[in-house]
């Protein structure tokens, strides 16, 4: 994408009211071929610990924390989370985290990675080690 179109499709997203931000994360997941996760819909994304607007996605073992919000942040939600993906054999990757959120992650020993060639396709991965 050109930085013109970018530029332009940003405009028309500024300018619509009917714009949903979630809705276009969730298809964005699915456009890229992940299996998309809301909170309630599987065992490691417990409905009492995350809002709605929570996003997670499946691609093979990998879970990608897409978006999410704990209702009570810093009262394990996170924690709980990473255990109950491990247990199942799954492999955490957080997405993008805020500076705030990416601290703590590297302070857990996790390791952020930036990946894709793409506007569309551009990320920052963190890992457990």
């Amino acid at each position: 994408m050109s930085e013109a179109a970018l530029l332009a499709e940003l405009e028309a997203i500024l300018n619509d009211p009917n714009y949903d931000p979630v809705a276009a994360i969730v298809e964005g997941e699915r456009k890229r071929g992940f299996s998309v996760v809301r909170p309630g819909e599987a065992l490691w994304f417990r409905i009492g610990d995350w809002k709605p607007e929570s996003v997670a996605s499946m691609h093979g073992t990998t879970i990608r924390l897409v978006l999410i919000d704990a209702y009570r942040p810093g009262t394990g939600a996170f924690t709980r989370m990473i255990r109950d993906i491990e247990e199942i054999g799954g492999r955490p990757a957080v997405l993008d985290p805020t500076k705030e959120f990416a601290a703590m992650l590297k302070r857990r020993g996790w390791r952020g990675t930036a990946t894709g060639r793409t506007f569309e396709t551009r990320e920052t991965i963190w890992r457990p080690k």
